[in-house]
């Protein structure tokens, strides 16, 4: 009875392990997909930082991170309890992940602000669960404060779509 136990324990492990080793590498595949496309992107000078440098910086990051998801899943002895999300979960992650690729293809078409503030909106309301007053205004908040600092500041140029 104990091997059948085991075995049982060390399926799950397994399937913990892949799991993880799996959404690591994915990671790391989009994260080297964007460092290769930023690297279209002058770097500038220490004084007068350019456009690739937040493609830099981010890149290298979400490769160490998903590096470091690889790691862990190797080297960790026992699983963590995993399950895959059901009935309204699921459905709550469905429905970010569409707003997530809605987001991207309308992105270059309407510009940063409206895309953001749409889904910053929608995200509010799926995984938030706050009132339509509070998801505006954090969809107005944050696009805002993203505009001002990339645009303004760095001198970033976002996608303007139909507002150029």
């Amino acid at each position: 009875m104990k091997s059948l136990e085991s075995n049982a324990q060390s399926g799950a492990h397994r399937t913990w392990r892949n799991g993880r080793i799996a959404a690591g590498a994915l990671g790391l595949g989009f994260a080297v997909v964007y460092l290769v496309e930023g690297n279209n992107l002058t770097l500038g000078r220490m004084r007068s930082p350019g456009p690739g440098v937040f493609p830099l910086v981010v890149g290298v990051l979400f490769a160490l991170v998903s590096i470091g998801v690889i790691f862990d899943a190797l080297t960790t002895r026992e699983p963590g309890v995993s399950s895959y999300p059901k009935g309204a979960d699921l459905r709550r992650l469905l429905l970010v992940s569409g707003a997530f690729v809605v987001y991207v293809a309308l992105l270059m078409v309407i510009g940063f602000p409206v895309a953001t503030l749409a889904f910053v909106i929608c995200f509010a309301r799926l995984v938030g669960n706050v009132s339509w007053f509070r998801a505006v205004l954090g969809g107005v908040g944050l696009s805002a404060t993203v505009w001002v600092i990339f645009t303004l500041i760095l001198g970033v140029r976002l996608p303007a779509g139909i507002w150029s």
